[in-house]
């Protein structure tokens, strides 16, 4: 299942964070959980520093979101 189906009901708010318009892990830390046991759960590493692991994140769902196959 890709990023975009899993949260498709979430998509809006999750491209509006890639657009730096909203802080998911403020204003919507459980969808910003969710995401990161996503990507997690696909391999992606993530070290415990929370500003690297947001910009990880951030270019995560960019990727995802913007530059499907």
């Amino acid at each position: 299942m890709t990023t975009a189906q899993r949260f498709s009901s979430s998509i809006d708010l999750l491209c509006e964070a890639v657009d730096r318009q909203v802080t998911l892990d403020i204003e919507y830390p459980i969808l910003y959980n969710k995401v990161i046991k996503h990507y997690e759960e696909k391999g992606v590493n993530f070290y415990g520093d929370v500003d690297d692991d947001y910009d990880i994140l951030l270019t995560k769902l960019e990727q995802d979101l913007y530059y499907v196959n």
